[in-house]
């Protein structure tokens, strides 16, 4: 093992230990999950009238943050998904994420494409919002069943549905910001 994987394995650790003590509980995760989604609406609309203006220490619009938002909910959606059934698990990719400047670099196909309307993004984010609390409700503490995550390694259904409100929540966060002005 190099320097470089040992330290990899302590930040997963460390990102997994932050998951396990965010909304400990399945009912938990549920209401915090159903909270950020409910926050993200909102600030897509109070963002509304900057929605095509790059982020503060960003790249990314607000549309582009708000669809790699909804590519991120899709995906997790799908994978905790997967945990929850009893379909096999196939072996995965299993690379390491990309850090840029100390920042995360999304994975191929999480990356937004250029503007959208929030028109044209909005019945994405409502299926994908039905998907994740589909899935929070099924969530259990005790499944042994995991997936890969490229920044956090192995992870079961209830993490990655952690993860997904961790993210929103950062990503809703630098959204505030720009609506703020």
């Amino acid at each position: 093992m190099t320097d470089n994987s040992a330290s990899l394995q302590d930040q997963q650790a460390e990102q997994r230990q932050l998951l396990r003590a965010f909304a400990p509980t399945p009912t938990e995760v549920q209401v915090r999950l159903e909270r950020e989604l409910d926050a993200f609406e909102r600030v897509v609309e109070a963002v509304q009238p900057h929605w095509n203006t790059t982020l503060p220490g960003r790249e990314w619009t607000a549309a582009q943050e708000s669809d790699h938002i909804i590519r991120v909910n899709a995906g997790t959606a799908k994978i905790a998904a997967l945990l929850l059934s009893d379909k096999p698990l196939r072996p995965t990719d299993q690379t390491p994420g990309v850090m840029v400047d100390g920042k995360r670099k999304a994975p191929a196909g999480l990356e937004p494409g250029p503007d959208q309307a929030w028109a044209d993004l909005s019945a994405a984010h409502a299926q994908t919002r039905a998907a994740l609390l589909h899935a929070a409700a099924h969530a259990s503490e005790t499944s042994d069943r995991t997936y890969f995550h490229p920044y956090m390694g192995q992870l079961t259904a209830l993490e990655w549905l952690k993860m997904a409100a961790l993210h929103m929540r950062q990503h809703r966060k630098q959204l505030e910001a720009l609506a703020r002005g």
